[in-house]
């Protein structure tokens, strides 16, 4: 079989020909950042494929298309794989377009475009916060006219948090739409509005194969969220028990979702769900791996690799059992940015119940907001056999690292860097 990778990531985290095994043609077009910088260990890299097309201006552009036609042209590839959200429309319309088989465009679009991801699920009676879209600025009026606010305004076909406000009142909202120009268009802007509710976030990831889901288990961020990364606040999440009394239910729920969307015969899923004071409410469902080292914190529970496992499936192998409860409990722990100077960050860590403590940037650097819910400036997975157990762990983390690390309030703007996106 011959295989096209669309990819984004690091090539030292996804090796692909590794998972895929022999017998295949590998053909790459990548982001060049995903290369290593070292000449020896790219080369390596890129020898493990039969054709590679590193691009420095991968993200939107066009030439990610016009080289997977050439690349077709010269060696017909049966299948097309792309495990990036920012990847999924564009993997599908090349499907679609070559006749080849995978999630097709309109199976992409109900995982990408939140509005008609809703409007699915509200048709099949899945429990759902009000929302309406929101091209235009009386958009946002009539539907607080409605629903009164706080609101959510949030990019239809968002990712990591990009973009998402909670606007208060009307002064906010105004500012914003003085802000998103889109909105005094014609055309308008691809926004999606929503009432906002207190919630507890659950994200329950997992993985189908052949029509049938093979893993899927909760976990929680508890009073942390991912807006609340973007004002620099930690973020944790720990996997649930087995004998969580919300586990049957939340379970429950993402099947419901997954059965009401065209879902693809063989994906890895990452859906949110908010326990609200009312019961749990539906958020969204993503077609692909969640980021923020989350597919590190599902290894560490079940010792499984979840996009290890998709690409050996895609590829026809046959996967190893696997088990219906984690093992162990995964937790991790995201330290985002603020803007300054890093005087200091932390050292070695010795926290008992951390197995990992990264820190991604070097003392002297100067730091600014993060952008999305995975920017960070260190990050930590945690392990325990129980979720308080785990959380006990990041506690005691986030004293360490917040009494360890010093950033310096800048007296004048600077240009600063985020930290890192996992």
């Amino acid at each position: 079989m011959n295989y096209l990778i669309l990819n984004r990531s690091a090539l030292a985290i996804r090796p692909y020909r590794e998972w895929m095994g022999d017998g295949h043609r590998l053909l790459l077009i990548t982001d060049a950042r995903a290369l290593s910088a070292d000449d020896e260990i790219r080369g390596g890299q890129l020898a493990s494929f039969d054709a590679t097309v590193p691009l420095v201006d991968y993200h939107d552009s066009v030439l990610v298309e016009r080289e997977a036609l050439r690349l077709h042209a010269e060696f017909g590839f049966d299948e097309i794989i792309a495990l990036s959200e920012f990847d999924l429309l564009r993997a599908a319309r090349l499907r679609d377009l070559l006749g080849l088989r995978g999630q097709n465009e309109e199976s992409a679009i109900a995982f990408r475009d939140k509005l008609v991801m809703k409007d699915l699920l509200r048709e099949a009676g899945v429990p759902l916060a009000p929302y309406a879209p929101a091209a235009d600025a009386t958009s946002l009026i009539r539907f607080t006219q409605e629903h009164g606010f706080p609101i959510v305004v949030k990019p239809r076909r968002g990712g990591g948090s990009m973009g998402i406000e909670i606007l208060h009142d009307e002064d906010e909202l105004w500012n914003y739409a003085t802000r998103t120009t889109q909105l005094g268009t014609d055309d308008g802007a691809p926004l999606l509005v929503e009432a906002h509710v207190e919630h507890e976030l659950f994200h329950i990831d997992g993985l189908v194969v052949d029509g049938h889901i093979q893993l899927i288990w909760p976990s929680t961020q508890g009073t942390t969220t991912c807006l609340g990364m973007l004002d620099g606040h930690m973020l944790h999440s720990t996997m649930l028990d087995a004998d969580d009394p919300r586990l049957d239910d939340l379970r429950k729920l993402t099947t419901t979702a997954l059965e009401t969307l065209p879902t693809p015969t063989t994906t890895i899923f990452h859906a949110e769900i908010f326990g609200t004071p009312d019961g749990l409410v539906f958020n969204e469902i993503a077609s692909r791996m969640a980021g923020g080292r989350i597919e590190e914190q599902i290894r560490l529970g079940f010792g499984l690799h979840l996009p290890k496992l998709y690409i050996r499936a895609l590829a026809g192998h046959e996967l190893p059992r696997i088990p219906s409860e984690p093992a162990r409990i995964g937790g991790l722990a995201l330290f985002p940015p603020r803007p300054g100077l890093l005087r200091a960050v932390p050292g070695e860590c010795r926290v008992p119940g951390i197995s990992s403590f990264t820190v991604s940037v070097a003392a002297g650097t100067r730091l600014g907001t993060a952008h999305a819910s995975v920017d960070n400036f260190a990050s930590a997975l945690a392990v325990g056999s129980t979720r308080a157990e785990v959380e006990q762990a990041i506690s005691r983390l986030r004293t360490w690292v917040e009494a360890e690390t010093v950033i310096e309030p800048e007296t004048e703007p600077q240009t600063a860097t985020g930290g890192t996106t996992a």
